[in-house]
């Protein structure tokens, strides 16, 4: 994790256009940071036992399976980097996963966007790889949803088909449960393989946001990661912001500029609280060899 000083340094204020002199912001933001710094624990958690830990396991037990954990169908995808465990990646998202999992039970946060300034800069990679990390965990389960409405990319990562449309669910054609699979152990995943049009329109309706959280009470998750749309390119983050209790924000480090990392800060301050950003596609400044990491 970095924050924006850091990104500043590392990128520079960098412009997407040539001709265009870069500048830095016109004031400072607001956001700290929230997987910075120490934090303290908080008791949290649902208790499996009782009538509705029955009936959350049930829930769980009906949903169909895949054949595979998240890291096989990853790989048999091929289309991003390895996310297991003993991979550079899975490393990466392990140590991930324990900032965030200790900034969520202190905030008894359960709901998180994983967004970008703009596409490329590998969300959906961080969204599965973050999934599946939480979902290694015994004690947790995850739900993960793919927003990204006009531009869905979770099923392919995964490599495994949507079970229809998510429009048809977001608009009470169909019960949420039916857009669900289980993968692996504890996490269950709502993909999409129909692209939707205007889907900020589709994502303020009632029906939408009720779909949404139909989803969350019928597993009971203990952290719902929504993979959504880039914030500076797509209208449909702007609706889902009040149905999120914290955003990750992925930057490029090949691409993304600081001056887009700290539009987006703009952008959510005020509305949801910044955990932080992952700077995918770097690599490590320290000189030894054998400490290099690409991801």
């Amino acid at each position: 994790m970095v924050n924006t000083r850091i990104l500043e340094k590392r990128l520079g204020w960098r412009s997407h256009d040539p001709d265009e002199a870069p500048a830095p912001p016109a004031r400072p933001i607001g956001h700290e940071p929230m997987l910075q710094g120490r934090v303290e624990h908080s008791p949290r958690g649902t208790s499996s036992r009782g009538p509705r830990g029955l009936a959350i396991a049930e829930a769980w037990d009906r949903l169909p399976r895949t054949g595979h954990d998240a890291e096989a169908l990853v790989a048999r995808a091929g289309l991003v980097p390895s996310i297991d465990r003993a991979s550079v990646a899975g490393a990466a998202f392990d140590q991930l996963r324990t900032q965030l999992t200790r900034v969520l039970r202190t905030n008894d946060w359960r709901r998180i966007g994983i967004a970008s300034a703009r596409r490329g800069a590998g969300r959906s990679f961080v969204a599965a790889g973050l999934a599946a990390s939480i979902a290694r965990l015994d004690s947790l389960r995850v739900l993960l949803i793919d927003a990204d409405l006009e531009n869905p990319g979770l099923a392919d990562l995964f490599d495994t088909p949507a079970l229809g449309p998510l429009e048809e669910v977001l608009t009470a054609q169909r019960a949420p449960e039916t857009q669900l699979i289980h993968i692996g152990n504890g996490l269950a995943v709502a993909l999409n393989d129909t692209p939707v049009d205007f889907g900020a329109e589709l994502f303020l309706a009632p029906d939408a946001i009720l779909a949404l959280r139909a989803m969350s009470d019928l597993l009971a998750p203990d952290v719902v990661i929504l993979d959504m749309p880039p914030l500076l390119d797509d209208s449909v983050s702007q609706a889902l912001l009040p149905q999120l209790d914290a955003v990750l924000l992925v930057s490029d480090g090949m691409s993304s500029t600081a001056a887009d990392i700290m539009n987006c800060e703009r952008l959510l301050e005020g509305q949801v609280p910044v955990l932080g950003i992952a700077l995918n596609k770097s690599e490590d400044r320290d000189p030894r060899p054998a400490s290099r990491r690409r991801f």
